[in-house]
């Protein structure tokens, strides 16, 4: 898992077709504060299902993940539509959903929601500018804006795990020491489901739980929207950028 990026993705999409019902779950996820937030159901591309999701206020996502080798393949991993300037690049998610005939929504951004995860063997020893280009999605030639990251952190026998806010960028990141959490409890669950919460956070304004972690994830979201002032400063840390 060291050396590569692994990129959540979600895309705001016209109504879709063709899809069907999800597996039900075993019991409900306590981390929505009601049980019709999101209502999921998949559809299936070149033999692979995928999530589609509608949540409560009638609008259409399509999720999907990707594995990245490099912070430029990050990068492009949540291209939505191929601007001229990339006419030559792959772009995983533009052919994935051209495949599906699934129509991105336009609202002036050419870019998916995403929330990146890497794992260091010693957090402490990644510079704070790399952390920040994983929580922005910037590539290796993009400039520095934001001289500083927001963060939360905790601690788990002896391990660290960070949640990084990008700025206006529709993204944030996790960076981790601790691979148990990457491998059986960061890919499999949270990583959507933060990316959900986040979508929801980033379009409607308020947070679909009342379970501590998203709302702490909620507050430091909130320090990073240039609009917002309602962020409590003593719910997250900020690191500046040498």
């Amino acid at each position: 898992m060291k050396n590569q990026y692994f990129s959540e993705i979600c895309v705001p999409i016209q109504t879709p077709y063709g899809f069907k019902p999800a597996e039900k779950k075993e019991q409900f996820d306590f981390t929505f504060d009601r049980i019709d937030c999101f209502n999921d159901y998949r559809i299936e591309i070149e033999g692979q299902d995928y999530e589609i999701s509608l949540d409560d206020k009638g609008q259409w996502y399509f999720f999907t993940s990707f594995i990245c080798d490099s912070l430029d393949e990050l990068k492009l991993s949540r291209q939505i539509f191929r601007p001229p300037y990339l006419k030559n690049e792959k772009l995983r998610l533009v052919d994935l959903m051209e495949t599906a005939d699934i129509q991105p929504l336009y609202e002036g951004h050419d870019k998916a929601y995403g929330h990146a995860l890497a794992l260091s063997d010693n957090l402490s020893s990644v510079p704070a500018f790399q952390q920040a280009r994983l929580a922005n999605y910037d590539g290796s030639d993009d400039p520095t804006i934001i001289k500083r990251i927001h963060y939360i952190q905790n601690e788990y026998k002896g391990e660290f795990t960070r949640f990084i806010t990008g700025f206006e960028t529709r993204s944030f990141a996790t960076y981790t020491e601790n691979e148990y959490y990457a491998r059986e409890i960061h890919l499999p669950n949270n990583a959507r489901t933060y990316l959900k919460l986040f979508v929801y956070f980033s379009r409607y304004g308020t947070l679909p739980s009342q379970q501590m972690m998203p709302r702490f994830l909620a507050n430091l979201w909130a320090s990073a929207q240039s609009l917002n002032t309602a962020a409590n400063p003593a719910l997250y840390k900020q690191e500046a950028i040498d």
